[in-house]
């Protein structure tokens, strides 16, 4: 009896482990096209980067560098301050998308964008971008404060920005003012939202080569 008992017990194992691997087998097609399914549905994430100004053609300073501008620090709100593009829905109220991002921190790359936007319409000033030890002591300085720069729901990118001009060597407040900008979108794609932005820089950046014009170290 006890021979026909073991006999049994193993057949009930043999068997068990007989469905176990037709059941593995039979799902795992199914496992691997929903493995599939899910990488594909994944959107590809998108990165974008702010525009400057270009140099006109075969243009160059007329005389020597007369000034050392620096151009930062620069805030920007807290809700700016992460990858994605922000879009203002309401007014307590915002959407980011998740895979249209910035390729530099904002931050960074308003200040540099800026930098590089001053060295075009003041071609006979040195301008550096926040920090510029490395270059020295500056004449002045700009120290800029962004209200706000995204774009809102009628698809117009806003910049709502402070400013301050400071000489480096007396710490003297020289100018201080606002600017509100807006421009509205070419299009409805986010690279267009990236390039409204743009321009409201490009007019910001014109406005303080106004106020930087005039001043002498």
């Amino acid at each position: 009896m006890n021979k026909l008992i073991c006999r049994v017990d193993k057949q009930s194992a043999s068997t068990s482990a007989v469905l176990v691997d037709a059941l593995r087998l039979s799902t795992l097609p199914f496992l691997s096209i929903w493995l599939l399914s899910a990488c594909a549905a994944t959107p590809e994430t998108h990165f974008y980067v702010l525009s400057p100004l270009s140099l006109p053609a075969q243009s160059s300073p007329s005389e020597a560098p007369k000034r050392l501008i620096g151009i930062g620090p620069v805030t920007v709100p807290a809700l700016l301050e992460r990858k994605q593009l922000v879009t203002r829905t309401g007014d307590n109220s915002i959407t980011s998308s998740e895979f249209h991002q910035w390729a530099a921190p904002l931050k960074e790359a308003i200040t540099e964008t800026l930098a590089q936007n001053l060295s075009v319409l003041l071609q006979n000033d040195i301008i550096k971008a926040y920090p510029w030890s490395a270059y020295g002591d500056m004449d002045f300085h700009v120290i800029i404060d962004i209200a706000r720069f995204e774009t809102n729901a009628a698809q117009t990118a806003e910049l709502r920005v402070n400013w301050s001009i400071m000489d480096d060597k007396s710490h003297r407040l020289l100018k201080h003012g606002q600017a509100r900008i807006d421009r509205h979108q070419a299009g409805t794609g986010h690279a267009d939202t990236v390039k409204a932005l743009s321009e409201t820089l490009e007019e910001f950046s014109r406005q303080l080569a106004g106020s930087l014009a005039s001043l002498t170290p």
